[in-house]
């Protein structure tokens, strides 16, 4: 079968246990992302190295701080040299600048993703950050900002891939996705698989759905059957 177009979040309490994802998930998956809790442990040079052999590495550190901070980020990262790497869209034009000049300077092939609107945050809580805006407006602002910025793509939500997509040049990485039923966890706007890829994703990422399937494969193999006409999966 083809590869799903999507990562899968490793979020595993050891890299051991998320080697074993890797193994067993990289001939039916684009890739894999590596959030906080699997980068910050002691052997993530393991995990890294196991992903870099045969996939596709969605490193998601979400870096956000004043330009010159960030660019000494990147200096530490040149090593692991990530296929993917985001960065908060609120860190400013200058910040993702910076960063996208840095990555062409010392010729790092990583395509920079700026994270919009957390799929945790709804209406309500961007108001109470930013004051009279709504989900909507924020994703416009930042999108254009992507532009201007020449970066490569954004992360957001499904449910806001219909208002980005007049973005064409945008990458769209989709996170909150509900692979086979909808259920209610911590975030707030999820979506189907199908939906995303119909409504302009890219990428999709799915963590816990699969992590934590008795049989990860056997799904991914049924899923394929039921939608292998179906824009997404790898050529």
């Amino acid at each position: 079968m083809s590869k799903l177009k999507c990562f899968i979040a490793l979020d595993s309490e050891s890299n051991n246990k998320n080697i074993v994802i890797v193994k067993k998930l990289k001939n039916y998956v684009y890739g894999f992302k590596v959030g906080y809790r699997s980068f910050y442990k002691d052997d993530n040079k393991k995990l890294i190295t196991e992903i870099k052999k045969s996939s596709n590495l969605f490193l998601d550190l979400k870096l956000n701080d004043i330009p010159n901070t960030v660019a000494q980020g990147l200096e530490s990262l040149k090593r692991i040299k990530p296929d993917y790497l985001s960065l908060h869209l609120s860190g400013g034009e200058r910040m993702l600048s910076t960063a996208k000049n840095y990555l062409k300077k010392n010729k790092i092939n990583t395509k920079i993703l700026g994270i919009t609107v957390l799929t945790s945050l709804d209406n309500k809580d961007i108001k109470q950050m930013y004051g009279n805006m709504t989900v909507n407006k924020l994703l416009i602002n930042f999108s254009k900002l992507a532009i201007k910025s020449k970066i490569d793509g954004l992360v957001c939500s499904g449910q806001d891939l219909k208002i980005l997509n007049k973005y064409q040049n945008l990458l769209k990485i989709t996170p909150g996705i509900k692979l086979f039923h909808r259920k209610a966890d911590d975030q707030k706007r999820t979506i189907s698989a199908e939906d995303a890829f119909k409504n302009g994703a890219d990428y999709i990422v799915i963590g816990r759905e699969i992590i934590n399937h008795t049989n990860p494969i056997n799904a991914l193999q049924s899923f394929y059957e039921e939608n292998k006409n179906k824009n997404m999966w790898t050529a």
